[in-house]
């Protein structure tokens, strides 16, 4: 989930073919082929991750929300870096997983964030805007608020403020 937060992309070789992929488009979603997860031909391996360089992604976090302490899948996780100059936001990138079949880059919440304050405020706004298009079902509909209030936690963490 980090490597589609930051952008990176995969170079997919098979005997005859070479392809370079973002890995957030790597990822399918289930629509009209449910048993398969990836752009993964038979054949084909991951020779290469390619992330692009962004030495202020230093300053980045990942928080797990789950059940228990120890090896239980995420309810709710978010990988973000954020590059701040005195206290204004000048650059982010976030993506959530655990509430998909896939890693969501985020880059709504990422164009909300950029330019405005270190604040509880900013987050709150940005974080709102994670789920936008959500059709969370019957039993997984808690998810839209846990996955709004885990960025704002992630972000009040990476920013100092919490």
């Amino acid at each position: 989930m980090a490597l589609v937060a930051l952008d990176a992309s995969i170079r997919l070789q098979s005997r005859n073919n070479e392809s370079v992929v973002k890995l957030d488009d790597f990822y399918l979603v289930p629509g009209g082929t449910p048993e398969r997860e990836n752009q993964l031909n038979p054949g084909e391996l991951i020779t290469e991750i390619r992330i692009p360089p962004l030495a202020w992604a230093q300053n980045s976090l990942y928080l797990k929300i789950r059940d228990r302490e120890s090896y239980e899948f995420a309810l709710s996780s978010v990988a973000l870096a954020l590059d701040v100059d005195a206290n204004t936001i000048r650059d982010a990138r976030v993506a959530v997983g655990g509430v998909g079949t896939k890693p969501w880059n985020l880059p709504s919440v990422r164009a909300a964030l950029i330019g405005k304050p270190l604040s509880q405020q900013t987050f709150e706004a940005a974080a709102k805007l994670a789920t936008e298009g959500a059709k969370p079902l019957r039993h997984n509909g808690f998810k839209v608020e846990l996955v709004q209030r885990t960025i704002v936690r992630a972000l009040m963490n990476l920013g100092g403020i919490a």
